[in-house]
């Protein structure tokens, strides 16, 4: 039997544990004999979920806050940036708002986000992953975003660092949480290229200088980021 949540099926047993996550009472008669013995699913679990989609659904219900107490992440790097945009007010006027933005680098233990896939090897594993949690400028809403912190630390230092020796890149240079967030924008715009930075929510554009805008592929740097967003929303 399959339930759908968010247009995906999902297993039966399942279904059941992911919706457990949303509290409250039982979502369908048929589940209400049992509903209050249903342990609702763990992030670990979650992990180890084959489906993307199944993934993205139960991390959603989760919710960041739950996420983040479950993995007991270390925090990293925190940096405010405070910043300026023009938008056009609710009664019709321009007007000039100021607000602070903060964002935090955080390091999970790989072998809490693999628990329970190879409890023998996995328990040696002192390998780290690192996500970035910020908060939407418009609605306060969390997100959290993983990184790559070696490439990271590659595109802001101009060297090549591989991913299995990350600990060397807080050795050898500071990582902070703006790396991490310019980081996650790409572009094809060459280095020295680009005008104005806009964000709107996940939109990102890009205003060039020149109309070269073909290069390869590529993160911003941290650089670019600090000084070239010139709108947010």
């Amino acid at each position: 039997m399959k339930i759908i949540i968010d247009n995906v099926p999902f297993d039966f047993d399942l279904a059941c544990k992911v919706l457990k996550l949303k509290g409250g009472d039982s979502p369908f008669e048929e589940l209400n004999s049992f509903w209050n013995e249903i342990v609702p699913i763990d992030f670990a679990e979650i992990s180890l979920l084959p489906n993307l989609e199944q993934r993205r659904i139960a991390i959603k219900y989760l919710g960041i806050d739950d996420i983040v107490s479950q993995v007991n992440p270390k925090l990293i790097s925190e940096e405010t940036i405070s910043k300026e945009t023009t938008w056009i007010n609710e009664t019709g006027v321009e007007e000039t708002i100021k607000f602070d933005d903060t964002y935090r680098l955080f390091s999970v233990n790989e072998n809490v986000l693999l628990k329970g896939k190879d409890e023998e090897v996995n328990k040696y594993n002192t390998n780290k992953q690192y996500f970035v949690k910020f908060k939407d400028t418009s609605t306060d809403r969390e997100y959290m975003i993983w990184v790559d912190i070696a490439s990271v630390y590659n595109t802001n230092h101009n060297k090549q660092l591989n991913r299995w020796n990350t600990e060397k890149a807080f050795e050898e240079g500071n990582i902070t949480a703006i790396d991490c967030i310019a980081w996650t924008i790409k572009t094809t715009l060459p280095t020295h290229n680009i005008r104005t930075i806009i964000r709107q929510g996940d939109c990102v554009l890009l205003k060039p200088i020149s109309g070269n805008t073909e290069g390869e592929e590529r993160h911003l740097t941290s650089k670019e980021y600090r000084e070239l967003l010139k709108f947010e929303s």
